[in-house]
C-alpha cells in the first residue's frame, strides 16, 4: 500500500490551505492549462492572414487534439518513474513555448507546429495537476477541498479566456498568443517553488510496474468511477456544448448570446465548486455525486422545454452547478485508488477513459438529433443521466464508505 515516506509530505500535517503554497501553484498550472480557450478568436483572422479555408483552419485542432489523445497513456507512466515536478514544469515549459512558434509564423504549417507542440504539452499538465493532488494530500475531505478549488479556478479560466482572447484578436491574430507565453514563468514557480513528493520512482522493469498499475483496477470503484465520468463527459461535449449555441440561435436568434449563455455555466460552475469545501465536511462525495446527477437531469428536462433566452440561461445554469459538484467529487474519489508508486499511469488510463466519452458523445447525440431533432437531444442527455443516477445508487448503496 502507501509507503510511510508519504508522511513526511508537508501536507500531511494539515495546515492551512490558504498558506499552502503547493496548492497556489497547482491553481497557477489549472489556469495556465485552460489558455487555449483565448485562442479560437483568431481563427477566422488567420483563415484570412494565410489564406486557408475553414476545412484547414480545423486542422489547427486536429494537430492540438492527436498527441493529447497518445501522450494521456504515456505521461503518467513517465512521472511514475522519473517524477511528477520535472514532467509538469516540462509539459508546462513546451505548452507556452508553442506560442513563440505561433508568434513568429511566416506561414500556416508554422501555425499548426504551435499547435501540434501546445497540445504535447497539455496532457502533462492536465494529469500531473491530478496527480499531484493525490500525492500532497491525504484525506478525501482535503482533496474534494482542493478539487473544488482546482475546478473553480478552471471554470474562472473557462469564462474569462474567450473574453481576453476576443479582445486582444482585436489588435490582430498574433495577440491572443501571447497569453500562452505566461506559461513560461509558470513552469519557472514550478521547478523552482513546488515541493516534489516524497514518493519511491519506478525504476524497476516497466512489464512489473505496468501489472501493479493495472491491478488497481480489480477495484470495482476503479471501473465504475471512470464509467461515470465518461457518460458525463459524453453529455457534456456531445449534447451541451454542441447543441446549446442551437439551442440559443432557435429561440433568439442572437450570435452573441451564444457566448453570455456558455459563460453563465462557468459562472455557476465555478460558484458551485467554491463551496465544496463546506458541502464535503456535511455530505461524502459519493452523495455529491448523486447530487450532481440529480441536476444534470433536471438542466437537461429544462433544455428540452424551452422556448425562450431565460430558459437557455436556466439551463445553462443549472447544468453548470452539476459540473461544478461532479468533477471535484470525482476525483477526490478517484485519487486514494491507486498507490503514490503508480498513481501516474492509473490517471493516465481513468483520463483516457473520460476524453474517450468527450470524443463518442458529439457522435451518440448527432445521431439522437438527426432522428428526433434538438428536443430530443436534450431529452436523450436527461435519460443518460438517469440511467447514470440509477446505476451509480446501486453502486454507492452495495459499495459503501461514507454514504
Amino acid at each position: 500500500m502507501e509507503t510511510a515516506e508519504r508522511l513526511e509530505r508537508p501536507e500531511a500535517r494539515e495546515g492551512k490551505l490558504l498558506t499552502d503554497k503547493n496548492l497556489h501553484i497547482l491553481n497557477i498550472i489549472c489556469f495556465v492549462s485552460m489558455m487555449s480557450n483565448a485562442l479560437s478568436s483568431s481563427y477566422t483572422l488567420i483563415s484570412e492572414t494565410f489564406n486557408v479555408t475553414a476545412n484547414q483552419v480545423g486542422m489547427m485542432n486536429t494537430l492540438y487534439s492527436t498527441p493529447m489523445i497518445f501522450l494521456s497513456l504515456v505521461v503518467g507512466i513517465i512521472a511514475d518513474r522519473f517524477g511528477r515536478k520535472k514532467v509538469m514544469g516540462i509539459s508546462t515549459l513546451l505548452f507556452g513555448a508553442s506560442a513563440i512558434i505561433s508568434l513568429t509564423a511566416t506561414n500556416f504549417n508554422m501555425i499548426l507546429l504551435g499547435e501540434f507542440l501546445r497540445g504535447c504539452g497539455q496532457p502533462g499538465i492536465v494529469i500531473i495537476s491530478l496527480v499531484l493532488v493525490g500525492d500532497l494530500y491525504e484525506s478525501q475531505k482535503r482533496r474534494t477541498d482542493v478539487m473544488g478549488i482546482n475546478t473553480a479556478v478552471l471554470n474562472i479560466g473557462l469564462a474569462i479566456f474567450p473574453l481576453v482572447g476576443g479582445w486582444l484578436a482585436g489588435y490582430g491574430w498574433k495577440y491572443p498568443y501571447l497569453i500562452i507565453l505566461v506559461a513560461i514563468p509558470a513552469a519557472l514557480v514550478v521547478f523552482f517553488g513546488m515541493d516534489e513528493p516524497k514518493i519511491q520512482k519506478q525504476q524497476e522493469k516497466l512489464l512489473p510496474y505496468l501489472k501493479d498499475a493495472l491491478k488497481c483496477f480489480k477495484q470495482p470503484r476503479a471501473v465504475v468511477l471512470p464509467l461515470i465520468n465518461f457518460c458525463v463527459y459524453a453529455m457534456l461535449s456531445g449534447c451541451f456544448l454542441v447543441y446549446m449555441p442551437f439551442m440559443v440561435i432557435a429561440v433568439l436568434d442572437k450570435v452573441y448570446m451564444i457566448g453570455i449563455v456558455m459563460s453563465v455555466m462557468a459562472v455557476t460552475s465555478c460558484i458551485l465548486s467554491a463551496l465544496l469545501g463546506p458541502l464535503s465536511r456535511k455530505f461524502s462525495a459519493e452523495w455529491m455525486e448523486i447530487a450532481a446527477l440529480v441536476i444534470f437531469i433536471a438542466a437537461f428536462i429544462i433544455g428540452a422545454k424551452t422556448t425562450t433566452i431565460n430558459g437557455a440561461l436556466l439551463c445553462s445554469a443549472i447544468f453548470g452547478m452539476g459540473i461544478g459538484l461532479n468533477m471535484p467529487a470525482i476525483m477526490a474519489m478517484i485519487l486514494p485508488l491507486a498507490d503514490t508508486e503508480v498513481r501516474g499511469a492509473f490517471i493516465s488510463v481513468t483520463n483516457l477513459i473520460k476524453r474517450a466519452g468527450q470524443a463518442v458523445g458529439p457522435i451518440i447525440f448527432g445521431w439522437i438529433f438527426v432522428q428526433w431533432n434538438l428536443t430530443g437531444v436534450f431529452y436523450g442527455a436527461a435519460i443518460l443521466s438517469a440511467v447514470t443516477l440509477v446505476l451509480a445508487f446501486i453502486f454507492f448503496r452495495n459499495n459503501k464508505t461514507q454514504m
